[in-house]
């Protein structure tokens, strides 16, 4: 029989665990002041991977909806220098609360429905849940170190193409760049 949660009760430390997977130690803190007045609010928080990783980072958390609004946004407002900076900010100083966020609604979501009033939440089952529903999806580091090579690779086949290809390059740039004299 199922155990039955409130869906108002506060999150169980062990749903938090079972639901974040690896360093939930280091979110579990940061969730608690987002909830210590009793309701969900926004605290200051700094997260240096999603500040860096950006999309990738909602990935690897399964944030896949603000992994979306992330890429369209990066590619609309362009890639200049001032705005990827603004843009890593925002992800740095929303990107704990926008998962507390997620893995709030996610645990209450999850949580078993009985009439079993009272009963613990942390059951095995529940539990397992959380943790194939949350956790991390560990194919995102191993995907974006290709995709890193593979723009190493593209940009050094596009820039020695065009080496070759515009003579005007070789006027203006006479020597090969680095040490391949």
């Amino acid at each position: 029989m199922e155990s039955f949660v409130p869906s108002s009760s506060p999150l169980a430390a062990e749903e938090l665990t079972a639901y974040i997977g690896p360093r939930a130690d280091r979110y579990r803190p940061r969730f608690e002041r987002f909830t210590r007045t009793g309701a969900p609010r926004f605290e200051f928080s700094w997260n240096w991977p999603a500040a860096f990783a950006g999309v990738w980072w909602y990935l690897y958390r399964k944030m896949y909806g603000w992994a979306l609004l992330d890429f369209v946004l990066s590619v609309l407002l362009g890639w200049t220098l001032f705005v990827p900076i603004l843009w890593g900010v925002a992800r740095a100083v929303t990107g704990d609360y926008l998962y507390f966020l997620q893995a709030d609604r996610k645990i209450r979501d999850a949580r078993p429905v009985a009439s079993a009033i009272g009963a613990p939440a942390a059951d095995a089952a529940h539990l397992a849940r959380l943790a194939a529903e949350g956790g991390v999806n560990a194919w995102v580091p191993w995907i974006a170190i290709g995709g890193i090579f593979l723009f190493l690779a593209l940009a050094v086949l596009f820039f020695g193409l065009a080496w070759n290809a515009i003579p005007q390059l070789r006027e203006f740039w006479p020597d090969p760049p680095g040490r391949w004299t």
